[in-house]
């Protein structure tokens, strides 16, 4: 690999990183924020309380 390739995966991974703390680790904080699954894969981020989630 050349460094042009290191480079673009370095910045690809660290964009990733960097989405998936803000969205994931936002929630962490917040009581009405809970996760939704689709089967047994995580979908994404509800806000609202749990009971009233749709699934």
């Amino acid at each position: 690999m050349d460094l042009t390739t290191r480079l673009l995966l370095g910045v690809t991974a660290l964009a990733v990183l960097a989405y998936m703390s803000f969205v994931y680790g936002g929630c962490a904080g917040d009581p009405d924020c809970h996760f939704r699954t689709c089967g047994r894969q995580l979908c994404g981020v509800v806000h609202g309380h749990q009971d009233r989630a749709p699934r």
